[in-house]
């Protein structure tokens, strides 16, 4: 028979743990957090995006230099309309943003930037809402995709002060309900807004001519900020 001082030898034994897998260790993403800053990619990296968006899209892809990426934006387009209004036209047939999305063969990447038009909603609420089940239906089409919300870019100080809707305190209630749906949704919130703006958390004077669409030197401010702030899987 063993002795009681080798039974509780053997069961120290058996209770001490094994050594702390790294793995396991490592920390999760902090969603509540814009993308840092990191190392450049290049333009390759945009080849399997897909850009989401209204008329400050649609100028960002004339003006920043961006090339073989796809996308599909819309003057005046809104985030409750991307699945009901056919604004895309692809092989000569018009098709809503989502059938568009759905009819892209491969992609890996979407960047949304969709909220200025619908600066006159009085339901914030909603907007959260739609937003989210764009992303949502996304994740169906291609669960693995990395999906990046961009902060809505401020306007002008000039604009801000003279516009009752389209104003820059307005855009950050905006970027603050962005910024809680990329922590619900494990999204990528990328924070232009802080790129882009001055000291005063206004886009530069000159920058826009109308004060809210943007010139071509800041088309391509904006597409370096892209650069330097991508995840890069693996």
């Amino acid at each position: 028979l063993s002795s009681p001082e080798s039974v509780q030898s053997t069961n120290d034994e058996i209770e001490t743990p094994p050594e702390e897998d790294e793995t396991v260790l490592t920390e999760e993403y902090d969603y509540s957090q814009p993308v840092p800053e990191s190392e450049p990619v290049d333009d390759s990296y945009f080849e399997d995006a897909i850009f989401i968006g209204d008329s400050r899209t649609e100028g960002f892809m004339l003006y920043s230099g961006i090339v073989d990426t796809t996308v599909y934006a819309y003057k005046g387009i809104m985030v409750n309309e991307v699945f009901t209004r056919e604004v895309i036209t692809l092989n000569g047939q018009s098709m809503t943003i989502m059938d568009a999305i759905r009819s892209t063969p491969e992609f890996s990447k979407v960047y949304i930037m969709l909220g200025m038009n619908e600066m006159g909603w009085v339901d914030l609420s909603y907007y959260k809402e739609c937003y989210g089940q764009l992303i949502d239906a996304i994740r169906e089409i291609n669960p693995d995709a990395i999906i990046y919300i961009e902060s809505i870019i401020p306007v002008t100080q000039s604009r801000s002060d003279s516009d009752p809707t389209f104003n820059n305190p307005r855009v950050e209630e905006f970027n603050t309900i962005l910024r809680e749906l990329a922590e619900e949704k494990k999204a990528y919130y990328i924070d232009l807004a802080a790129g882009l703006s001055d000291e005063t958390g206004a886009l530069p004077e000159g920058e826009a001519y109308d004060g809210s669409h943007l010139s071509v030197d800041y088309c391509e401010k904006w597409l370096e900020y892209l650069k330097n702030h991508a995840i890069v899987e693996g």
